[in-house]
């Protein structure tokens, strides 16, 4: 079984457009089509926007389908640098131990608004007392 974590990335892009040229070369990748990771990304063309989430998911760097997700973040920094793209993204990773989480966020400080995803993602923790 092992550990598990709650993950979302979320990206958010000036236009539609450029989402799009991104999503293509993302797709390209060989970790991208072979762990089928476009699959898994919810996407809004209409906001600009796409999100990753996964409630119960094994989420280590070294693992094949964990960098096929994470790679959109190296394909959208490319389209930054060599096209002047502007994007933000969030990540969030929440483990089972209720000190284990990792966030953060990145791209163009002046692109997309990074608080794009509140309709999306909000982090809610419980104490539930069995007495």
């Amino acid at each position: 079984m092992g550990y598990r974590s709650e993950v979302f990335l979320g990206i958010s892009f000036k236009t539609p457009e450029q989402m799009d040229e991104v999503l293509s070369v993302y797709a390209l990748d060989p970790r991208v089509q072979a762990n089928e990771a476009l699959e898994y990304w919810n996407i809004d063309r209409d906001g600009a926007r796409m999100w990753y989430h996964n409630d119960y998911a094994k989420w280590y760097p070294e693992y094949e389908d964990v960098q096929a997700v994470h790679h959109i973040e190296d394909v959208a920094e490319d389209f930054a640098k060599n096209r002047g793209f502007r994007y933000r993204f969030y990540f969030l990773r929440l483990g089972e131990d209720h000190t284990d989480m990792e966030e953060r966020d990145g791209g163009d400080t002046m692109g997309p608004n990074l608080f794009a995803f509140q309709d999306v993602v909000f982090v809610e923790r419980r104490l539930s007392i069995d007495l």
